[in-house]
């Protein structure tokens, strides 16, 4: 008899995740803007240099196993489209992107997205960044703060925060697999 309402538990629990799965998947799929990024290595996000990512998508699959990352870098001019794919290992996400990067979804509303990682170059060299997603082009004075908030929890000095929209002319609309 235990044993049935040990499975019974379960399966409940079970449910429960595949619907907070299922809700978290509506959450992040869809078109996003960079809008803020800060990085411990200010140089890895100024204009031009390879984190400095400008997103329009993300998709998930398989209940977030997989994520599809779509954004663009800028070179001079020129805007660059990026397809990654990052690969879930209990919370944290495991991609290749100028070398290793391990990154974490922080916090998604139907506004906005919080996320952090880490990319290990090719040198060894690790650079921590704090990114804020968002539908619209405007924060509020709420998720600004959360923001903030989020990348002072994390290590990063204000002043290594940068608006990333202003500097965004990359094609709005692209091509999803």
């Amino acid at each position: 008899m235990m044993r049935v309402l040990i499975l019974l538990l379960m399966l409940h629990l079970l449910s429960i995740s595949s619907v907070m799965n299922k809700s978290i998947k509506k959450k992040v799929d869809g078109n996003w803007r960079t809008v803020y990024l800060a990085s411990s290595t200010l140089e890895k996000i100024s204009e031009g240099a390879p984190l400095r990512t400008y997103f329009r998508h993300i998709e998930c699959l398989k209940k977030c196993k997989k994520i599809f990352l779509y954004f663009y870098v800028k070179k001079g001019n020129n805007c660059q489209l990026y397809e990654i794919t990052g690969k879930r290992n209990q919370e944290l996400y495991q991609a290749d992107y100028e070398g290793k990067t391990t990154f974490i979804v922080k916090k998604v509303t139907g506004n906005i997205l919080l996320f952090h990682y880490f990319n290990k170059d090719i040198q060894g060299k690790v650079t921590r960044v704090a990114g804020i997603l968002a539908k619209t082009k405007l924060l509020t004075k709420d998720e600004m703060k959360q923001y903030m908030d989020f990348v002072e929890e994390i290590g990063i000095e204000d002043e290594n925060v940068q608006r990333i929209l202003d500097t965004d002319t990359c094609p709005s609309n692209i091509r999803i697999r």
